[in-house]
């Protein structure tokens, strides 16, 4: 009974995430994480850890020192917050390992599982054909896809973007291809052939180029195991194979066909598969993640730093829209980067162990496949070995693996093959992983899941109403709730960030000037606690520099200059963090413009000239750093017009 509540609360857990947190927001998931971790803490008393587990205990191995190597960078990271979340991700992705590995075997929750992935997998084509027509969809009302241009006329179903959701797809199309050409059932086939072409079309319709590379891999990976199997077999051999060659070709026409029909515009698509490795975007993150693991060549710069780190390293050519990526859109790259060698070579050998394990046991239960239980168990290996190798490949150009929605997956294809049969005897041979430890470990992650929602959460949800208002041009409740989002959990650099850009903007109005002073400290105030948690942030460092140049005007002369210098200070560090965004260059050159103003109001004349010229220099170097697309939001017209006229009234004195 144990065992079925736990199956129930994952499953639930897992539908959520799939259908309402598919994105990168942590606080559309957070249902469904509470769900799957209380059925990790229900696994803690199902779990019967005096049966002799079978399955590999290398692979095991694998997994649990990648994991214990995650964990501990990731408390060191210096991103507080963000590596919180990425803790969260390990936690849940190496509960579900255990869970499938050790507790849910039987092949009946196995392919309860996999019958789920396949109708998510129907849901999400019918909602990405309805996206043809209606691109701005999202089934979150209110909140848009992530998408520029031409990109919301790609479908994305559940997911923010249509390359999730390709890599998703093909995933399910792979299994579906497997469970179809290796089962005897008739009806049972007849079914999986159709959410075989329904998965298809879904790849075809989110016109994934990284999906359409990695779903041919796949399926070839599938078809050369089924004709390994018939030759060692010898069933039918000559009588079978063309009838599901055949069948294939077939559904690949049909879906290919159906898909272009659909589509509106494809061939830009089609014709960039060939150089899809060359993609700019892509390209230049990867180099700058390369560059940023410099930094730190053995263990990396810390979890989920490149999005902070990718301004300093960014090259010049970019465009606007690529200026804050959250990750590099490889997952080797990103691991390099954030865990140096050492996480990238873990991360490696997992594959490559998983891989091995894999095809080994294809090897070993060959010549026993034969009456349908057998068929389903191998079709499930067969499946989950080139679901692995396409992801493997597809992870070379985007970060399914911090997607939980598509990350689970392939957790689940992981299991499977470390884990392929109950049946099969375990060696006599001491196991790496002791009998005991699974159900603690997984016990042990349902709770610290549970303990970092209730943390979490709440605050989470609160930030997002507070944007919700804002959007609706009500800051002052805004302003309420991100008072309480910063209570409740005062890690989250994002409420303190967010107060004080509410406070400052309030500057702008008419109220009296020592009202003024009192936002202006608060603002500066919530700014440096920001800061405290998350040191490479360019925009509270900003703020908080700008703050300083307001109460240095607004101070007595005895005090002016330690606002002067601090500001100073805040912008270099600006500036050092983000080299290649104007808007730190262009409120460094305003500070100077307001210092100079303030020297020659002072009567220093050679300083107030000194430094209009320092901001003339600049003012003039901003554009530099101007890029393709960016908003028409500076103020270097203003400045520079402002900065001659006091230069000229300087030389005249």
């Amino acid at each position: 009974m144990t065992k079925i509540v736990t199956f129930v609360l994952m499953i639930a857990g897992y539908f959520w995430i799939a259908v309402f947190g598919t994105g990168v927001k942590d606080v559309f998931q957070w249902p469904g994480l509470i769900l799957i971790a209380a059925a990790f803490s229900s696994a803690f008393l199902a779990l019967n850890y005096k049966k002799n587990h079978s399955g590999s205990s290398l692979c095991r191995f694998s997994v649990f020192v990648l994991f214990i190597y995650m964990i501990s960078r990731a408390f060191s990271s210096p991103i507080i917050y963000e590596a919180r979340l990425e803790m969260i991700l390990f936690l849940v992705l190496f509960g579900f390992y255990i869970l499938f590995s050790y507790l849910l075997v039987d092949d009946k929750y196995r392919m309860a599982f996999v019958i789920a992935l396949l109708i998510l997998a129907c849901a999400n084509t019918g909602i990405a054909i309805y996206q043809l027509d209606n691109p701005k969809f999202h089934i979150l009302p209110g909140y848009d896809r992530v998408g520029r241009g031409d990109q919301l006329e790609r479908p994305s179903g559940f997911y923010n973007a249509s390359p999730h959701l390709g890599g998703f797809l093909h995933l399910a199309s792979i299994m579906s291809a497997a469970l179809f050409i290796f089962l005897k059932n008739k009806i049972g086939r007849l079914i999986f052939f159709l959410f075989f072409v329904t998965s298809t079309l879904g790849v075809v319709l989110s016109q994934s180029r990284g999906s359409i590379i990695a779903l041919p891999l796949g399926l070839g990976i599938v078809f050369l195991f089924y004709l390994t199997f018939k030759i060692r077999t010898g069933l039918n051999f000559k009588l079978a194979t063309p009838k599901i060659v055949f069948t294939i070709l077939v559904g690949l026409c049909f879906t290919v066909t159906l898909g272009a029909i659909f589509i509106k515009d494809n061939n830009g698509r089609i014709k960039s598969v060939d150089n899809f490795f060359e993609d700019s975007a892509r390209a230049n993150f990867r180099a700058a993640a390369v560059d940023q693991w410099t930094e730190s060549p053995v263990i990396g710069t810390g979890s989920r730093t490149f999005q902070f780190k990718y301004l300093q390293y960014r090259p010049e050519h970019a465009p606007f829209h690529q200026m804050d990526p959250k990750f590099t859109h490889n997952d080797y790259f990103q691991q390099l980067a954030e865990y140096g060698l050492i996480g990238l070579g873990l991360v490696v050998f997992c594959l490559f162990v998983h891989l091995y394990n894999g095809i080994q046991m294809v090897r070993v239960t060959l010549n026993s496949v034969s009456n349908s239980a057998s068929r389903l168990r191998f079709a499930l290996l067969i499946g989950s070995i080139a679901a692995l190798a396409a992801h493997s490949l597809h992870a070379v150009v985007d970060f399914h693996i911090r997607l939980f929605a598509t990350a689970i997956p392939i957790v689940f294809c992981l299991s499977i093959i470390s884990n392929f049969s109950m049946s099969i005897p375990s060696p006599k041979r001491k196991n790496f992983s002791l009998r005991v430890l699974p159900r603690w470990v997984i016990g042990t992650t349902g709770v610290t899941i549970i303990v970092l929602g209730v943390l979490i959460a709440p605050s989470s949800w609160k930030i997002q109403q507070a944007k919700d208002y804002l959007r609706n041009g009500d800051s002052a409740t805004a302003i309420n709730f991100l008072h309480e989002a910063s209570e409740m959990t005062p890690e989250n650099p994002e409420s303190f960030r967010e107060l004080a850009r509410l406070r400052y903007e309030r500057l702008g109005e008419d109220i009296p000037a020592i009202v003024k002073v009192g936002y202006a400290e608060n603002a500066l105030n919530a700014y440096e606690k920001a800061l405290d948690l998350n040191n490479l942030d360019w925009k509270s460092l900003l703020g908080a520099g700008v703050c300083e140049i307001f109460l240095a005007w607004h101070s007595t002369t005895s005090t002016s200059d330690e606002y002067w210098d601090r500001a100073k200070t805040f912008l270099d560090r600006a500036i050092s963090i983000a080299p290649t965004k104007y808007e730190p260059r262009e409120e460094y050159a305003y500070f100077q413009l307001n210092l100079a103003y303030y020297l020659a109001g002072k009567g220093d004349l050679e300083g107030a000239y000194r430094e209009a010229v320092g901001a003339a220099k600049k003012f003039k170097a901003v554009p530099d750093y101007f890029v393709d697309g960016a908003p028409r939001g500076h103020r270097v017209a203003e400045g520079v017009r402002s900065t001659e006229e006091l230069l000229k009234r300087l030389k005249k004195t």
